[in-house]
């Protein structure tokens, strides 16, 4: 990319190939125009059987520091598939993201202790047909120090600025742990990406509708994507807009439907999970995935 010459990679002789969901040949993409600087995968996640890696970085756009996210497909050692993301901005992803704090976030993921345990491939298996199933009843604990990330950076969030803090709860400013579903959303056709039996990574891809949201960030009006199926957080959301609609306040974005596409990277040494993280790209309502089968 930083080259910005697409002809020189090893590509299969019909290949797939998206950015930012969009369909298009390699050379028409922005990526290869716009890309200066890149480097090694800040996360990489290999699957020898499905021939297919997932990977992270982020990349230099002439200054602008962007996070890079996404998976390749190798057939015959030539590129069958190339699905990539490009988040520039808080907005992209609808709440957190640093592409500043990635390598620094993602390298204890990449420097595993060599007394851990692996886990088993097909318990893997088992793990990524659950993280998008609420109904799966697989269970799966998190070891106390799991790392939760959401495009490069530790998901803070001190809530609702109408909300006191209590004695006894938690830190608003400390980062939020992780968790397994059922306290995910649901994508019966979720794709899985990579299953590396080395580093534990399971990585799976889906597609959630949901809504963006007005919501206070450190004394400053943002916004935040919440899934369709977390009702409970949406209404919290719908009452709090209420409340500030009542009181007067102004600079309130309007709701409104959109379409999250995901890649959820989880790992896995221990019997534990060690590491959570949501990848996101958001586009309008009612899309799909181009490489929904």
């Amino acid at each position: 990319m930083p080259r910005h010459d697409p002809d020189k990679l090893p590509l299969a002789q019909v290949y797939a190939a998206t950015e930012n969901s969009h369909p298009a040949a390699l050379g028409m993409m922005t990526a290869w125009r716009t890309i200066s600087e890149a480097g090694k995968p800040a996360l990489l996640a290999l699957d020898t059987q499905r021939g297919s890696a997932y990977f992270a970085l982020p990349v230099n756009e002439s200054g602008s520091k962007t996070a890079l996210w996404g998976r390749i497909k190798v057939e015959d050692r030539k590129i069958a598939e190339l699905e990539f993301f490009l988040n520039r901005s808080r907005g992209d992803h609808g709440f957190s993201f640093s592409a500043d704090q990635m390598r620094a976030n993602y390298k204890s993921l990449m420097t595993l202790p060599a007394s851990r345990q692996k886990t088993a491939h097909d318990e893997l298996e088992k793990i990524a047909r659950a993280s998008f199933d609420a109904s799966d009843p697989y269970k799966l604990d998190s070891a106390p120090n799991c790392q939760f990330t959401e495009v490069g950076t530790l998901v803070i969030d001190p809530g609702l600025d109408d909300v006191p803090h209590k004695a006894g709860d938690p830190d608003p400013e400390a980062p939020l742990g992780c968790m397994f579903p059922p306290f995910r959303p649901t994508d019966k056709k979720a794709r899985i990406i990579a299953v590396d039996d080395e580093t534990g990574f399971v990585v799976t891809a889906a597609v959630i509708r949901g809504m963006v949201y007005p919501y206070p960030w450190r004394g400053h009006m943002m916004s935040a994507f919440i899934p369709d199926d977390m009702k409970a957080p949406q209404q919290i959301q719908d009452d709090w807009i209420e409340r500030k609609k009542k009181a007067g306040k102004t600079g309130l974005l309007a709701p409104a439907a959109a379409t999250a596409e995901v890649m959820q990277v989880i790992q896995v040494y221990d019997g534990k999970m060690h590491a959570s993280q949501i990848n996101v790209y958001l586009s309008g309502p009612g899309a799909q995935s181009a490489w929904m089968k």
